[in-house]
């Protein structure tokens, strides 16, 4: 039986990811090139249902960590997405588990830009779809959550999921989205241009995998090392012994040949006398 965090599971009906998964980051604008990060998200959701079993409140949290050999970048790469629903109010947070307003913010300075921000918003979206009638809960935008050309792709983030806003400025620095419900915002799939979803067995059976091709690599090189070491010792201590079979082992070619065109020579001049 499979461990259920690593597993796809299904409740009614309707298929879940595993609550882990590892994503592969590749450079947006360079897609076909090596990874330059790599990413892992626990998916959290819990339920609550009254007497006949239906959902009166219920959140989802997606916490994520950048998997790195630097200890300093944990302290800067890691954070989490919030979504909530509530039954009294007939409406979600897509930035909230406590359905208050709010807005997201991705903590990982040095992969800004590549749709990671995307990728999890989308899924609290998703997320969201399983009340289409239900109100999206405001989301607020303040002056102090970007800077410069951030605004605009700040903006263009939230818009992206159908979302309009109300904004309180002509340079769209702060504003509150407009009502709308669920069944009104868009799915956005753009992240699976550069980001790549692999459950975690996968991911470490491919790390044990690279580990096993370096070791035995290494192994290799470690017998051609030991090789060259005693040919150099033998070198020291038996200097023309060594140059002479050296001699031998480059030219042994040629030598081999002549000896040859020399017996043949000799039969022919035999055979002719």
């Amino acid at each position: 039986m499979a461990l259920p965090s690593f597993d796809q599971a299904f409740r009614q009906q309707r298929a879940f990811k595993p609550r882990i998964l590892v994503l592969e980051i590749r450079d947006r604008e360079r897609a076909e090139d090596p990874a330059i990060g790599w990413i892992i998200v626990e998916r959290e959701e819990v339920y609550q249902r009254d007497q006949n079993g239906k959902i009166y409140e219920a959140s989802i949290r997606l916490s994520y960590q950048r998997i790195t050999t630097r200890a300093s970048s944990y302290e800067n790469g890691n954070g989490q997405f919030n979504g909530s629903y509530s039954s009294h109010f007939n409406a979600v947070s897509l930035t909230s588990s406590s359905m208050s307003k709010g807005s997201v913010c991705l903590n990982l300075p040095e992969l800004n830009g590549q749709r990671i921000g995307t990728y999890l918003m989308n899924e609290i979206v998703e997320w969201a779809q399983q009340w289409p009638d239900a109100t999206v809960n405001a989301i607020q935008l303040l002056s102090g959550q970007a800077r410069g050309d951030n605004k605009a792709r700040r903006n263009r983030f939230y818009e992206q999921f159908g979302l309009s806003f109300d904004y309180h400025d002509s340079g769209k620095r702060e504003g509150v989205s407009n009502p709308m419900q669920v069944q009104g915002l868009s799915v956005v799939e753009t992240w699976k241009k550069n980001i790549s979803e692999h459950r975690i067995f996968d991911y470490l059976a491919e790390q044990l995998s690279e580990a096993e091709s370096a070791e035995a690599e290494l192994d290799t090189l470690k017998r051609a090392f030991g090789f060259l070491l005693a040919e150099q010792k033998e070198a020291e201590a038996r200097p023309l012994r060594w140059d002479v079979r050296r001699l031998y082992v480059l030219h042994s070619g040629a030598v081999i040949t002549g000896c040859a065109l020399a017996i043949c020579a000799s039969l022919l001049w035999f055979k002719i006398s």
